[in-house]
Parts: C-alpha cells; sequence; structure tokens
C-alpha cells in the first residue's frame, strides 16, 4: 500500500468515527450507552492494571460501533457502488484494482501474518531466517537455541494485537531488546516481571565481550494488550 492510500484510509476511518459520534448523539442512539460504558471500562482496567476489563471494554466498544446504523449503512454504499460499476461495464481490474494482479512469490519460510494463530518454532534444528510477523490474536513463541544465527545482526519483529510472546535465546549471543505496548506484562532477560501501561521497555546484554562480525539480536516488539518473555536457556 502507497502512502497515498494509506493516507486515504486514515482520513476514511476518521470520517466513519465522526460520522459514528454524531449519530449516537443527534439521533440518540441507544448504543452510546455501550459505547460509554465500554470506554469506562477500558479506562478502569487501565488504571487499575485489570486485563480482563481492559478486553471486556474493548469488546463493547466494537460491539456498539458495529450495531450503529452508519457503519451497516457505509458497508451497503460499498457494496452497491461496486455492484453498479460491474453492472455498467468497468472491468474488474478496475473495481478491484491491486486485488487482480499477479503477486510476486513470496517466500515460503517459517512465519506468516495471520489474524487468528499460535505460531512456533520447529521442535528440532532449523536454518534461521528473520522473523517479521503481524498478527491480531494469539500466542507467538520463537526458540533461537535450536538454529545458528549468522555472522552479524539478526531480527526478530513482532507486532501482535492480544497474545502472549516468549523468546528463548542462548546465553551466548548478545541482544538488544526494544518493547512497546498499550497494556501488559514485561518479563525480560529475567530482570523481573513489570506491568506496562502505553510504556516502552529497552534493555541489552551480552555486549562486554561482543566483536565487530559476531552474531548480535535485534527484537523489537509491540502489542495492544498482552504478555512478553524474553529468557535465555
Amino acid at each position: 500500500m502507497t502512502t497515498k492510500d494509506s493516507k486515504n484510509v486514515s482520513v476514511y476511518l476518521l470520517a466513519l468515527l465522526m460520522i459514528a459520534f454524531i449519530e449516537s448523539i443527534v439521533f440518540s442512539n441507544g448504543n452510546v450507552i455501550f459505547l460509554l460504558l465500554g470506554w469506562g471500562f477500558l479506562d478502569y482496567g487501565y488504571r487499575k492494571r485489570e486485563k480482563w476489563t481492559v478486553i471486556s471494554g474493548a469488546v463493547l466498544v466494537v460491539i456498539a460501533l458495529l450495531t450503529l446504523w452508519s457503519v451497516r449503512l457505509l458497508v451497503l454504499a460499498i457494496i452497491l457502488y461496486i455492484l453498479v460499476k460491474l453492472w455498467k461495464g468497468t472491468p474488474a481490474s478496475e473495481v478491484f484494482g491491486d486485488l487482480q494482479k499477479p503477486r510476486a512469490r513470496r517466500s515460503q519460510g517459517l512465519w506468516r501474518n495471520r489474524l487468528f494463530s499460535i505460531q512456533s518454532t520447529p521442535f528440532s534444528s532449523y536454518e534461521w531466517e528473520d522473523v517479521h510477523i503481524q498478527g491480531f490474536f494469539g500466542d507467538v513463541y520463537v526458540d533461537v537455541t535450536d538454529t545458528v544465527l549468522p555472522k552479524g545482526a539478526s531480527f526478530i519483529s513482532i507486532r501482535q494485537i492480544f497474545g502472549k510472546i516468549i523468546i528463548e535465546l542462548p546465553y551466548d549471543i548478545p541482544v538488544r531488546i526494544h518493547y512497546a505496548t498499550l497494556y501488559g506484562g514485561a518479563n525480560l532477560l529475567a530482570k523481573g516481571s513489570q506491568q506496562l501501561f502505553n510504556e516502552t521497555v529497552q534493555e541489552h546484554d551480552g555486549y562486554e565481550t561482543k566483536q565487530p562480525n559476531d552474531p548480535e539480536l535485534i527484537i523489537t516488539i509491540f502489542t495492544w494488550i498482552g504478555d512478553v518473555e524474553v529468557r535465555r536457556k
């Protein structure tokens, strides 16, 4: 997706939120109660560090938005727009854009971007490849002790909305960790567990004896609600 397309999507989402807000206020939509209740749960859960209260609030907010007539009409308008374009003889390639273009061959590696899944490295030795994944809900387990890292920097980048992430490292690999979350727990390199609220944590270890061409691992993790554990074994 190009930068221009990303900006357009952001504008559309902002317009949708404004329409939903206007509907709730002007037409006295009863679903605004669930919206406010969900927001209250989110605020209380964040302040009290209660994960399931935060999740309950998020669910109420989503339900309230999906039951608004403005959202339903928007979906209907999109469907009608597509049908009218096709009925007038517009080629499907123009209507659906890049969806009809053949995709380049993708790497058949270990990791996939999935909405709902539990992903992990194999339980036997495997050839290392950098990890770059994102998902909505599920757990991720990465074991670096059953592979050999190449010289220089290797990368693990994980963006997960909900779920737990566990990464196991060998003792002799220098590592830098950057973890950001809206709400979650972190236990990094056995330095103690901590609860985070809209915070970032950075840790590094093993660089005292590192040589210029020695392997190193750079880990970047972002979650909305989830726990992260990075440990050596």
